[in-house]
């Protein structure tokens, strides 16, 4: 990893705007309990906070014991910038502007019309990020950074998709390099299965887990680790793709990725309406018919209504996702295992199929010592988290250990 170069005085503050943005109405004399600097130095670094606009003062706390004046409190200013955020999905293009608090402040959605190729799609990105900052009359020069989300293998470090599994001939394209080019805007992409990850972390029922994955089902399967609570990201930034794990050595299914008898080409969503629609040619009963035509959407209803042909397909699709998950607990022990994307359609009839073929396929004596559940989120998570994934690299707070990341300079 390339350092960085950053004075003292520079980590300092950003350990106390992270401190203010933990702690919100917080005064200087408890920042200043926080470091082996003098109060005079935190309070000239503060100042410095403020006048470029990150923090603001927000009124003032209580008197002290004896009786002394009451300290004025700091807060996070939220308004201090703009970013914006990108989902990238098979089906849909999702965008939205949001503060720096991760507020949506307008969203728009077109088709993605993933045949088109890789040009057509980025020139849809740069309209419609034109468009959100015409459309809001914010200052250009107040957007911090553009943060993407994206379906498939992504080097979150250089910004390049290595390859969008289910979007037409996206392999190796330079997109934050692209994008920043065209808009003059720093740009940021990371995996939906991550994002979605520090979504939860941030927002949702693993807030307070140390480790934990997140199983986003769909098109793909794939998966956002943490481990001591840090995202795991791997060599590359290829971690956690649970849906290439070969599943099948028999299988005939050639995957995406080239390979045969991945989980994916098992369990995911495309599949299971392939599965039924072969069933339904061999004449199995069911109130589908051979000529319909249907979509995922059309499946969690019939679940529900008991239609023998969707819940014989949608157990086995849950008892292959449960195996999958089974060695998710394996590898990684996770105390929590959060599930996202279209299976939640199908309610807790189809948790309950996934746990138990969790539990048999599992080591005997942890089989019943798991958590796993379904998201809690809404569903503009995705974009929520993608705006606190590009804050987090803007002002390159999640990491200030010294000797890791960065390198100190001697002029301070």
């Amino acid at each position: 990893m390339k350092k960085n170069l950053i004075t003292l005085k520079e980590i300092n503050k950003k350990n106390i705007l992270k401190i203010i943005i933990k702690n919100e109405n917080i005064s200087r004399i408890n920042i200043a309990k926080f470091f082996k600097i003098s109060r005079p130095t935190i309070s000239t670094y503060i100042n410095e906070l403020i006048s470029e606009g990150l923090i603001i003062e927000a009124g003032k706390g209580l008197s002290t014991p004896s009786g002394g004046k009451k300290a004025t409190l700091l807060k996070f200013n939220c308004k201090a910038g703009y970013i914006i955020t990108i989902s990238i999905g098979t089906n849909l293009l999702k965008f939205a502007i949001t503060d720096l608090g991760a507020n949506i402040i307008k969203s728009t959605t077109v088709p993605t019309e993933e045949w088109l190729g890789p040009q057509t799609i980025i020139e849809k990105l740069l309209d419609n990020i034109n468009e959100l900052i015409i459309k809001t009359k914010i200052n250009k020069k107040k957007i911090f950074g553009i943060g993407i989300k994206g379906p498939g293998l992504i080097d979150s470090d250089k910004g390049v998709v290595i390859f969008f599994p289910n979007l037409t001939d996206w392999k190796n394209i330079n997109l934050s390099e692209i994008i920043e080019s065209k808009t003059g805007i720093p740009v940021y992409i990371d995996n939906v299965c991550r994002i979605l990850a520090i979504a939860e972390k941030k927002f949702g029922i693993a807030q307070d887990i140390r480790n934990f994955v997140v199983v986003l089902t769909g098109p793909g399967i794939g998966t956002g680790v943490f481990i001591d609570n840090k995202l795991f990201s791997g060599n590359k930034g290829i971690a956690g793709e649970v849906g290439h794990i070969i599943t099948d050595l028999d299988s005939n299914k050639l995957c995406h990725c080239g390979n045969y008898g991945c989980l994916e080409t098992l369990c995911s969503s495309r599949v299971l309406i392939e599965n039924i629609k072969e069933d339904l040619k061999k004449g199995e009963k069911s109130s589908l018919k051979e000529n319909q035509e249907f979509g995922f959407d059309d499946l969690p209803g019939l679940f529900k209504d008991n239609d023998a042909l969707v819940v014989k397909h949608v157990t086995e699709n849950a008892n292959l996702l449960g195996i999958g998950i089974s060695n998710i607990l394996k590898m990684f022990n996770p105390e929590l295992v959060v599930i996202h994307g279209k299976f939640l359609a199908f309610g807790e009839k189809y948790l309950d199929i996934l746990k138990e073929a969790v539990s048999k396929s599992t080591f005997p004596k942890v089989k019943d010592d798991y958590n796993i559940q379904f998201t809690k989120l809404p569903e503009e998570c995705g974009l929520v988290g993608t705006a606190i994934f590009a804050f987090e690299k803007i002002f390159k707070l999640d990491n200030l250990n010294i000797s890791d990341e960065y390198m100190v300079r001697k002029d301070f």
